[in-house]
């Protein structure tokens, strides 16, 4: 079974996975001029899922390409509570050769 899912179809078991949360605040969290906090959180919990592969070839490549090409792509992935599906897009890809044929590639799926 695959780890990932993007719209259904498995990505090749990834070398190096991290699943992280983050919370997102609004450009009025500041610090006072005591040195404290004053956060406005909007939204908490929202996932970053960090991937990384070795020595993919070249077809590999292409068809985590083709899956996180469009701008928006639905994910699943595992978590403590289990699988969870979540709206996200792909960050920056890179894509280091290592010998003829074949591949390192990483980047990040982050949910909307």
């Amino acid at each position: 079974m695959a780890t990932i899912k993007i719209n259904g179809v498995g990505l090749p078991a990834p070398t190096k996975i991290n699943i992280p949360r983050f919370d997102l605040d609004s450009g009025d969290t500041t610090r006072n001029e005591a040195g404290y906090m004053q956060r406005d959180r909007i939204r908490q919990g929202i996932y970053k899922i960090e991937l990384e592969w070795r020595m993919l070839t070249s077809a590999e490549v292409n068809k985590i390409e083709s899956l996180i090409q469009p701008s928006s792509v639905s994910v699943t992935f595992p978590t403590p509570r289990g699988m969870v599906t979540k709206r996200m897009y792909a960050g920056d890809r890179k894509i280091d050769m290592v010998v003829d044929s074949c591949w390192n590639m990483s980047f990040n799926l982050i949910e909307y």
